[in-house]
């Protein structure tokens, strides 16, 4: 499975079998890049791109293209208006990636019955909606082998000022930064690995 930030908060995630594009926007990505089978979802709000691909955009229990999604809702409270963040779990030949949406709220025990023992996590840190120390426990939460974080500009050489406060809680000291993160399931390995995305 492989894992790309294209910026923002929309992330690719994809195998022989799937293609999913998390919160596409049409500044982020190259529209000829999708295909008929490709899902978009959508963990905040819904995308800018008119076309006829299947969309996911609420809680709830989805089997699309070979992909068991599962989507959960986080409340979110700001300047006195509510929304609702989704985290979705999908899996794909026996593995699973949680994708973290800009959350307001720990996760509660029916979102963490769902998302918990994902193998990955995938989440942007640029969050205003919680601090950088609840956002990290709340990824530890689940337990992943891989934490994968968006967030490293490629072009400045450096971190935003987001990715930095959470890998100072994470205790990341040295990182080298990927344009992907891939694994398997038989290259998972038995300890966590923290990967930093850049773009």
């Amino acid at each position: 499975m492989d894992i790309t930030w294209l910026g923002e908060n929309t992330f690719k995630i994809n195998d022989e079998v799937i293609d999913v594009l998390v919160n596409p926007k049409s500044k982020t990505f190259d529209k000829t890049s999708i295909s008929e089978n490709t899902i978009f979802v959508n963990t905040d709000s819904s995308d800018d791109i008119e076309n006829k691909q299947t969309r996911i955009e609420s809680p709830g229990e989805y089997e699309i293209s070979n992909a068991s999604i599962h989507g959960v809702a986080n409340s979110v409270i700001k300047d006195q208006d509510r929304s609702i963040s989704t985290c979705y779990r999908i899996e794909s030949r026996g593995l699973s990636v949680a994708v973290i949406g800009k959350i307001g709220s720990q996760l509660d025990s029916e979102a963490l019955s769902v998302l918990s023992s994902s193998h990955a996590v995938v989440f942007s840190p640029d969050n205003s909606n919680i601090d950088s120390e609840i956002l990290a426990n709340t990824i530890r939460s689940i337990e992943p082998r891989k934490i994968i974080i968006s967030g490293y500009d490629k072009s400045s050489g450096k971190p935003s000022k987001n990715l930095d406060g959470i890998i100072k809680v994470f205790g990341v000291k040295d990182f080298e930064p990927k344009g992907k993160a891939s694994f398997t399931l038989s290259s998972l390995g038995d300890s966590q690995e923290i990967i930093i995305l850049e773009n």
